[in-house]
């Protein structure tokens, strides 16, 4: 094996770890979102957007009951918070 290159085992155990660092960040900020719609829902701002103020769709709102943002707003969240 040359210098600088990592066994097999080595490279799919860091694989792995990045994996489930990734899947651990994405659950983490699920369940911030998760209590975050709770709170909206306690203080009456359950189903209208963070961002813009306006409601969330019931589309939206059905099949992501925790959405704490509309359509619009989400997506430009997610372009400008790409890692």
């Amino acid at each position: 094996m040359s210098k600088g290159f990592r066994n097999a085992d080595s490279t799919q155990d860091m694989s792995e770890k990045a994996t489930a660092d990734q899947i651990n960040a994405i659950l983490e900020r699920d369940r911030l979102q998760a209590a975050e719609a709770e709170e909206r829902r306690a203080h009456g701002g359950y189903g209208i957007c963070e961002t813009c103020g306006k409601p969330i769709g019931e589309e939206r709102m059905a099949a992501l009951p925790t959405a704490t943002r509309c359509m619009r707003c989400q997506s430009e969240w997610e372009q400008a918070n790409r890692p």
